[in-house]
């Protein structure tokens, strides 16, 4: 009778604690939300280097970025699908390529307020999503002549991972309300050509190295109209 009792109340408490972390826990995950749905996001770079390749990095590709995705209700994570334009690698500024291969980003949002910032803010994760047996492909080219024939002298492989804590963002009130995405996001990928050696760096062995996702983001929203973006409207963190 005794043992009964103590698993009884072992069991009261346990649930006690759950009711108390549970809501906590909850409490962390935010939503991006608009008002109306479908509703279309939209999120172009602002400058800057999109990935940075190796530590310290090897090479710092900059692209022209954006990412769009299409919501039917106030969402956490979000899957974005991104365009990459016009890249290149510095040192050099020589050309690249980013082929995507049908991969998405999935991004996760914190509640706003949950990172010791402003009330406004708060933090990201990502993840890398592809299709089975696809992945990320970076590959950078010594010159124009070597991307025409598509020699390249490095190439990246990031597989699909994450989640990984991504940056923070912040809501905006000036004029229609969006969200600015400050993205830091580390993925490990692999160097499949000159693995281990200069320029293109990556362990030897493993061919291993980081490759970060990185920029700033306006994210807007439009009144999805059959998809087409229609007027903009507000979107915001909550």
């Amino acid at each position: 009778m005794t043992r009964i009792l103590k698993c009884l109340g072992l069991a009261i408490c346990m649930a006690a604690i759950a009711a108390v972390v549970t809501p906590a826990a909850q409490a962390q995950t935010g939503a991006v939300t608009t008002p109306l749905y479908p509703s279309i996001l939209t999120a172009q770079q602002q400058g800057g280097v999109t990935f940075d390749i190796g530590e310290a990095p090897n090479w710092a590709v900059t692209c022209s970025s954006n990412l769009e995705a299409t919501l039917t209700a106030a969402t956490d994570p979000v899957t974005f699908t991104p365009t990459y334009a016009n890249c290149s690698a510095d040192p050099g500024l020589t050309p690249v390529t980013v082929t995507l291969n049908g991969c998405d980003y999935t991004i996760g949002v914190s509640k706003p307020g949950t990172t010791g910032q402003p009330v406004t803010t708060g933090a990201l994760q990502a993840s890398i999503d592809c299709p089975v047996g696809q992945q990320i492909e970076i590959h950078v080219y010594q010159d124009a002549f070597s991307h025409a024939l598509n020699i390249s002298t490095c190439t990246y492989d990031i597989a699909p991972q994450g989640p990984v804590p991504a940056g923070t963002y912040h809501n905006t009130s000036v004029g229609i309300p969006d969200v600015d995405l400050t993205v830091n996001a580390r993925f490990t990928a692999r160097s499949t050509i000159g693995a281990g050696f200069l320029p293109c760096g990556g362990d030897p062995i493993t061919q291993h190295l980081p490759v970060t996702l990185t920029g700033t983001y306006t994210v807007r929203a439009f009144d999805d109209l059959n998809g087409v973006e229609g007027p903009q409207i507000p979107v915001d963190v909550g």
